[in-house]
């Protein structure tokens, strides 16, 4: 979504009288003052003007103070207030500021209450499909569109003023706003993950607490999408949102240098606002064109891509640029002034009609799997609609709407309730086992998390924001930023480390070794691996390849791995090629080729099975050949691939087209080859499955029940791959290696044998498994082959 700010005070224009500085009385900018006793109840629904709104709103979170819009050309721009000094130093006395009432405020920037309301609505509508419908809003990409409203409102009147950029103030007052609720956020998100949430979800949450706190959470999720060995990229994460404000921050950081390119056009007193829009317009093309392109290509990827996203901030700043000359064109006024804006009728409706339209993305159309493409200009529309409309001057307005109390308290903690409604709903999921809340719990989670919000936004975002001490020097808005994000580091990095200090856990339940092949009908003392274990269950071999092994030629996607190091002379040399289901089996050979004085090189390409002389995909293009060319240039004995490729639906299994030309290609080359046979595929997690029954006090007997299924709901009832057997070479022979009794026992496929988990995820076996299970059976079976 976006992310806060709250700019500090800078000069008023002149006419104005100008709030207090960092060393006055704050309250006056603070303290949002209540209707008092003998006030109306339109006081209470509209609120009066604050008389110390916030000069400049640099990002769509920061709270009662949106201003933007109208502002006064260049050439009517003043020199500073009479009663600021040369310095710059603003007033200490806050009486010294104050307005008379009915003083209109002509010159300077319009407070535009109904934005403030905009947020309100666009934060409900991320927090309501959050929550009961699961589908894309568009909330966030208004708060994208925003922020870079406000952000080049901040910026354009600095250099239409005169006054210098300051960047490098600017991102210290920014990410000294955002960064101490974001690290409670986490904090807080870190404790309920430990307290309530799977094990096999803690890396996941210490990752993304890290990235979140160093505005790289879309990046990581970005990587996981494309991570093969990641645990299912698309599980839900308490901190999974924080891609959005990610995606804010690094603009933030990025956006505020563009300004920087028409500084000297700007003190050559040359107007700035078409080069700007020049500038933005190119950005927003590029940008464009590459959502739509990335879109259509690899949706979840640029889902989460900023390259994908900044046409959204250009088209904000656009609006910005060209919002003056909008307004005088179509008479616009503010709601201070005492004239009627013209059209005023017009603009309600415009407002309206931006309202439903932002109300209807998601609903009317399913967005879910087109953004972030030309799709999403439909709900920047709709708040660009709500933006031009401004102060329609009609009552039923949507503009008075957006302006009342309710709104406004909504707009004040939208920053925090962003914060905190994802991880209250993803904890309260995961402890009910719902895929989605309900009528009454999703009400409870949402009211639950205004109450938090509005606590963060009291005792964190509040008076950090506030703080004059922390803005009267550079080094403590510093100081505040090194200190959240070392408390979130500290935070995920002891936890991590704590966790990898603990002792092994004993493999046997109370002393006695439990049967590998049976399934414990009484919950073991402990089950392994852990499921914060479950990143180190993937199997390696201890030396990258070098010496006579090291290929010629790096091949994509392929980590070269061998057993023995350089300078070795093994017996023989067994090569591992194929999928990751080939590669699951190397723990299973170790012992083997310890036994036997033999070299294990790993040549395994994830997701790309072995099929030379098929037809293949762009992802598996030019692996086959890559390694006939390695086989061809290294002294090899032994390959070992698997062939078969069972379903996660159903018991089909099949031999794939060109498994046998491949098998007999390396026959040719007198290479033994070593078919196994592929392992059950789930079409869910089964690791997950297991460890959600067991947590909640079930047996490994229960997962089965749960999570397991007959072995002729896994496997064909014959092995496909048995036609191989019949193949042949130059003194070269194919042995079929088949574990599907041991994975399988008795005819049940069970998530737990013994105090192991079989599986570690939907399709792959965890390392203990195939070490302490496996290997013997392998061993043993090739032996009796005449391997």
């Amino acid at each position: 979504m976006s992310a806060p700010v709250d700019p500090a005070p800078e000069p008023a224009p002149a006419g104005e009288a100008p709030p207090a500085g960092p060393i006055a009385d704050p309250t006056p900018w603070l303290a949002a003052p209540l209707p008092s006793q003998t006030s109306t109840l339109d006081d209470w629904l509209q609120g009066p003007l604050e008389s110390y709104a916030e000069r400049e709103a640099e990002d769509a979170w920061s709270t009662a103070g949106s201003v933007a819009g109208t502002w006064r050309p260049q050439r009517e721009q003043a020199a500073p207030a009479p009663d600021e000094d040369a310095a710059g130093t603003l007033p200490s006395d806050p009486s010294a500021a104050t307005v008379p009432a009915g003083t209109q405020r002509r010159d300077r920037p319009a407070f535009r209450a109904e934005l403030h309301g905009l947020r309100a609505v666009a934060l409900g509508l991320v927090a309501v499909y959050h929550i009961w419908l699961g589908r894309v809003s568009g909330g966030v990409d208004v708060f994208l569109f925003l922020s870079a409203f406000f952000l080049t409102g901040t910026f354009v009147r600095r250099l239409e003023s005169g006054r210098p950029l300051a960047i490098p103030r600017y991102w210290l007052h920014t990410f000294k706003r955002l960064l101490p609720p974001a690290a409670v956020t986490i904090l807080l998100a870190l404790a309920a993950t430990a307290a309530f949430l799977p094990a096999s979800l803690w890396p996941t949450v210490m990752q993304q607490a890290v990235a979140s706190a160093v505005y790289l959470q879309n990046a990581l999720l970005v990587l996981l999408q494309v991570d093969y060995q990641a645990r299912d990229a698309g599980a839900a994460s308490p901190l999974q949102h924080f891609w959005s404000l990610s995606v804010q921050g690094q603009a933030f950081v990025v956006w505020p240098l563009l300004f920087a390119l028409v500084v000297r056009r700007a003190r050559r007193g040359r107007p700035i606002r078409r080069p700007l829009l020049a500038i933005m317009a190119l950005i927003g093309a590029a940008s464009l064109t590459w959502s739509v392109l990335s879109t259509q290509s690899q949706q979840q990827v640029a889902y989460f891509d900023t390259a994908a996203r900044l046409w959204e901030f250009a088209a904000g700043s656009m609006l910005a640029l060209a919002l003056p000359a909008l307004d005088r064109w179509t008479g616009a006024r503010r709601p201070e002034e005492e004239r009627a804006p013209r059209l005023g009728a017009l603009r309600a409706l415009t407002g309206w009609a931006g309202i439903a339209l932002l109300l209807a993305t998601g609903i009317v159309l399913d967005v879910s799997s087109q953004f972030p493409g030309w799709i999403a200009m439909v709900p920047l529309a709709a708040a660009g609609a709500v933006v031009v409309a401004g102060h329609s001057g009609r009552r039923w307005g949507v503009d008075a709407l957006l302006s009342t109390r309710p709104a406004a308290f909504v707009g004040d903690i939208s920053y925090a309730l962003y914060l905190v409604h994802w991880p209250i709903l993803v904890v309260w999921l995961h402890h009910s086992g719902q895929e989605r809340a309900g009528l009454l719990d999703g009400a409870a989670v949402l009211a639950g998390s205004v109450v938090l919000a509005w606590i963060l936004t009291r005792a964190i975002d509040a008076p950090v924001r506030r703080s004059r001490w922390l803005e009267a020097r550079p080094w403590r808005a510093l100081t505040a930023i090194a200190l959240s994000l070392a408390l979130v580091l500290g935070a995920s990095g002891g936890w991590w480390t704590w966790l990898n200090r603990q002792p092994e856990p004993v493999p046997a339940a109370q002393g006695q070794e439990l049967p590998t092949d049976e399934v414990a009908t009484e919950a073991p003392a402990v089950l392994r691996p852990a499921g914060w274990q479950l990143g180190g269950q993937w199997p390696s071999l201890p030396e990258s390849c070098s010496g006579a092994w090291a290929p010629s030629v790096v091949f994509r996607n392929v980590h070269c791995e061998q057993l023995l190091p350089a300078g070795s002379e093994p017996a023989e040399t067994i090569v591992v090629v194929g999928s990751s289901h080939s590669r699951q089996y190397i723990p299973a050979l170790i012992p083997l080729a310890e036994e036997r004085d033999a070299q294990i090189v790993n040549l395994s390409m994830d997701g790309c099975p072995f099929l030379a002389g098929a037809e293949r995909d762009a992802y598996c293009a030019g692996y086959d050949e890559w390694v006939l060319s390695y086989l061809d240039s290294v002294d090899v004995d032994t390959v070992l691939a698997t062939m078969t490729l069972t379903s996660a639906d159903s018991a089909e299994e099949v031999l794939p087209t060109g498994a046998d030309t491949a098998v007999q290609a390396l026959l040719d080359r007198g290479l033994d080859v070593i078919v196994t046979r592929d392992t059950p595929r789930w079409p869910a997690d089964q690791f997950q499955c297991a460890e959600s029954v067991v947590d909640d006090g079930g047996t490994p007997a229960d997962a089965d029940a749960a999570c397991g299924a007959e072995a002729s709901a896994k496997f064909a009832a014959e092995n496909p791959a048995a036609p191989l057997a019949a193949l042949t070479g130059p003194d070269a022979s194919v042995t079929l290696l088949d574990l599907s009794d041991q994975i399988c026992p008795d005819g049940r496929c069970s998530p737990v044998l013994g105090d192991v988990y079989v599986y570690m995820d939907d399709d792959h076996l965890t390392r203990l498994f195939v070490e302490e299970t496996l290997a013997l059976a392998a061993t043993e079976r090739l032996t009796a082959a005449g391997f």
